[in-house]
């Protein structure tokens, strides 16, 4: 039996079987308490106890005096031996409430000695006046928040568009199950011989389920889609030549089908049950070696197995986030028996043997770069992308690909790419498929195991993928430890539903349009609009955006996320140990109330251990100061973008919350309130603004009623404002119900809520704030930046390098407060705000993308009104 209380043991791991065993869980020493001191210190067998035992009751027989004298001494010897257990138990001891009554319950095993019997008798009275008093307290004051003792189930299909997949599939105990840890596989001795539990794996392998995984390439060129995009790209290339020539048509439409054959020989997956069984038992060696855990709940792998039985296909749609992502994805299904995806990966991962091996496991290729003007023309491609996907969707095939195109690199969810999702939906409605179930994933890890993308976010080119680069990977990925990986499928939904949801009555496009943001895809990939077709935009879109949503609202939180975001946005200049547990105690019973699972159990404290040992002195450190630790970020360049990665996890969570609270810093706060419409306006406003960084709601929810909905919750949890006129807001409640139903309410008939700020608040605010305040940096500094380019252009690399160079040197002269804040992701997603905003034009030819101003945006006006417009919400009108 196990008592060790090191951090990283299995206790903070919740993969037990048991979720209320952990560190120090009293059930685990329980039973050595019974059994006597004798056998907890020394362990012998039960009858060298009993002998022990009837030894002491002889010498108590023959010597009463002696022994009666040498058993008060026992008394307190073991009274003080308890004692010291308990003092050392109670230090290691979880904070959780529901290790209370465990702890009630042994202390009803210690020992209390005459004295101890009669000082609880002197003090009974004043234990019944205190418990009185508390019930007084409990009749007067509100009820403490009860945080819910149950994992949650997360991943559940939206109820308002999916009603009917939402209430099938689900077991409804799934909420009790314990997690499951895919590497643990120990096979009973009652069922299995000698050789089966020797070579488990290989036995485990044996028993999988075998599928039979169609080649469907073969199809791909007789059909009538890909004859006539050759025929139609051959006569444009006729047409552009001004020849007469037939034998020169001829020889073009040759030339169209033999690129034809070449891109299928490219793009072809050869998925074998084979490779998959042998990577499988491979994997349980070596993933071993460098994670602890690969965890799911039992409740998701049952919904898959029960969709699989449907005989529609499945269309996986995970977060990207590592090259392991669809490793791990079909390992796990491979595992628990569901088929294995076809999974649309980049062509720069067709590498020298690594490209066979993922094309075996099965990887289709397509291209991760083209030409947006040329990719409109190349009609073979696009024809051949979609007849391999439909061939393989009729033959049964499930799909994989990822929405965001490609990994993110700020871990926060990137914006959705539309293309390969567009063929999904044309197959379903033009009759390919009957229906599709559509699994957003969530995929989470403690420690990243690519690595970090500092190198990419401070301006360095990618490196690409090579052989040479792949083995030292793996060398370095083999000796290290990268925790605990966590993966959520989602509650599988029905795409038929979902499109006649979005069709059904204008639901798309029943909000006010001032409050819809709306945002454009990449233009640069084929997972973007170059293989969407314009008739179904809309709608791919809001699928895309909804599957995104779900899939980040459903991941869990890890240790090393939990850390992150408390040290750099509310301890920034350091904490001491009890207040980070503090802390972390307080963000697990916010995560608790807007059910986000976690990804770590037991005590704060040793969570906290855990995840610092597991991050590194390079992104967190602990000082010495009056003899007290304390634990600091590592807030400079370029530590922290690598502790941004990981904060980032939850700052998807408190987005919309920081959304009001800067806005809220951007208005006049001088009368020391504020009304509740232009706190609205001005969160409406900011969230156009971050409209590349975040999805603040779903494509089926209203922007204005969540923000809305988020202060009003603000307001009970956290208690930021003392409202004014409190019927006034009671109105306004109920206008906002009834605008659910009717559109006709009218919009004057209330009158103006105005919030009183509550300054005791402000610390709180000040903590959101901060959450969103890099990103505000950025994009103003950008802005600033755009008066080098007035009457000029300038090529990306070039521009980005300029505003990166301005950044840093108002970092150094204190203009700006986080280094984050110099990273190039938010620099690039500012420019495609400020194109879309009408103020900057981009012409791209070959892979060059050259930025100007608009001819009436081309002066040093324009860009102070844009700084002005973005600057508002950095600087503040108050004082903090």
């Amino acid at each position: 039996m196990n008592h060790c209380l090191h951090p990283r043991a299995e206790s903070i791991i919740q993969t037990s079987g048991r979720e209320d065993v952990c560190v120090g869980d009293p059930s685990r020493v329980r039973g050595h308490i019974f059994a006597g001191f004798p056998y907890l210190f020394f362990q012998p067998n039960m009858e060298t106890a009993i002998e022990l035992l009837f030894f002491m009751g002889l010498i108590y027989w023959l010597f009463p005096n002696f022994f009666t004298e040498g058993i008060s001494r026992i008394n307190k010897m073991v009274d003080i031996v308890t004692n010291r257990m308990f003092d050392v138990f109670n230090k290691f001891s979880p904070r959780e409430s529901h290790q209370n009554d465990s702890l009630a319950t042994m202390s009803n095993l210690k020992r209390f000695s005459s004295e101890q019997k009669n000082r609880r008798k002197l003090t009974k009275e004043a234990e019944q006046k205190a418990r009185n008093n508390h019930i007084f307290e409990i009749k007067e004051n509100a009820p403490p928040v009860v945080v819910p003792k149950r994992r949650p189930m997360m991943g559940l299909s939206c109820y308002g568009c999916t009603p009917s997949s939402r209430d099938s599939l689900v077991n409804q105990s799934a909420e009790n199950f314990a997690l499951k840890n895919i590497l643990d596989y120990n096979p009973k001795a009652s069922r299995y011989g000698f050789l089966q539990r020797t070579f488990k794996h290989l036995a485990q392998n044996y028993e999988l389920k075998k599928f039979d995984y169609p080649q469907c390439a073969g199809l791909v060129l007789g059909n009538e889609r890909v004859k006539y995009a050759v025929e139609k790209t051959a006569v444009q290339q006729y047409k552009d030549s001004n020849s007469d020539d037939s034998d020169f048509y001829a020889q073009l439409v040759t030339n169209n089908e033999k690129r034809a054959k070449r891109i299928l020989h490219d793009m072809r997956s050869t998925l074998s049950d084979f490779l998959l069984r042998f990577t499988s038992w491979l994997l349980c060696k070596l993933l071993p070696c460098f994670v602890s855990s690969i965890v799911v709940h039992p409740g998701h792998i049952e919904m898959l197995q029960k969709a699989g039985k449907t005989n529609l296909p499945l269309i996986f749609l995970p977060l990207h986030r590592s090259h392991l992502d669809y490793i791990l994805m079909s390992f796990i299904l491979l595992n628990n028996n569901v088929r294995s995806p076809l999974v649309a990966s980049g062509d720069n991962l067709r590498i020298p043997f690594f490209g066979s091996l993922l094309r075996g496991l099965g990887a289709f290729y397509i291209k991760r770069r083209i030409d947006p003007v040329m990719g409109q023309k190349d009609h073979v491609y696009k024809a051949v992308l979609h007849t391999y996907m439909n061939e393989c969707l009729k033959a049964g095939h499930n799909i994989e690909f990822f929405l965001e195109g490609g990994r993110t690199r700020t871990g926060k969810p990137c914006m959705p790419k539309y293309g390969i999702l567009s063929v999904i939906v044309e197959a379903f409605i033009d009759g390919i498929i009957e229906d599709a179930l559509l699994v957003p994933v969530s995929v989470n890890y403690e420690k990243l195991v690519d690595g970090n993308f500092v190198r990419e976010q401070l301006g360095q080119p990618k490196e690409m993928e090579t052989f040479g680069n792949a083995i030292k990977g793996i060398w370095h990925v083999l000796n290290s430890n990268y925790g605990m990986i966590r993966v959520d499928f989602n509650q599988p939904f029905s795409l038929r539903e979902l499109i006649k949801t979005f069709n059904s009555n204008g639901r798309t496009t029943k909000a006010p349009v001032a409050k819809m943001l709306k945002s454009n895809p990449s233009t640069t990939s084929l997972y973007g609009t170059d293989v969407v077709s314009d008739e179904h935009k809309t709608l791919v879109e809001n699928i895309s955006k909804h599957v995104i949503y779900d899939c980040a609202q459903s991941m869990a939180v890890m240790s090393t996320n939990a850390v992150a975001f408390l040290l750099l946005n509310r301890f920034r200049n350091g904490v001491t140990v009890d207040q980070l547990v503090d802390a972390v105690d307080e963000l697990r019973v916010d995560l608790a109330l807007v059910r986000r699972d976690l990804g770590f159990r037991g005590d704060s404290l040793d969570v906290i251990n855990y995840a610092i040992e597991l991050l590194g002195p390079g992104l967190i450190r602990k000082e010495r100061l009056n003899n007290e630790e304390i634990i600091k970020p590592v807030a400079m360049l370029p530590n922290v973008i690598e502790l941004m990665y990981y904060s980032n996890s939850l700052t998807t969570v408190y987005s919309l919350e920081s959304v009001v609270a800067t806005a809220l810093y951007s208005l006049d706060l001088s009368r020391g309130s504020v009304y509740r419409d232009d706190l609205v306006d001005a969160a409406i406003e900011l969230c156009d603004i971050l409209q590349y960084e975040f999805l603040f709601c779903k494509p089926c929810q209203s922007l204005e009623i969540m923000i809305m909905d988020c202060i009003d919750d603000l307001v009970i949890r956290k208690e930021i404002f003392i409202y004014n006129n409190q019927n006034a807001e009671d109105v306004q409640k109920s206008k906002r119900i009834a605008q659910q139903f009717d559109d006709s309410s009218d919009e004057d008939y209330c009158p103006a809520v105005e919030y009183k700020l509550n300054e005791k608040a402000t610390d709180y605010l000040i903590y959101l704030r901060s959450v969103l305040r890099s990103l505000v940096e950025a994009y103003a500094t950008t802005a600033f930046t755009l008066e080098k380019i007035i009457g000029r252009s300038l090529i990306e690399n070039e521009l980005v390098g300029d505003i990166m160079s301005e950044m840093k040197k108002q970092l150094a002269d204190g203009s700006l407060l986080y280094p984050e804040s110099v990273s190039v992701d938010p620099i690039k997603n500012a420019l495609k705000l400020f194109q879309k905003w009408d103020i900057l034009e981009c012409h791209s030819e070959k892979r060059l993308r050259l930025y100007y101003l608009k001819d009436s945006q081309d002066n040093a006006t324009s860009i102070n009104t844009l700084y002005n417009r973005i600057n508002k919400f950095k600087t503040s009108s108050s004082s903090e």
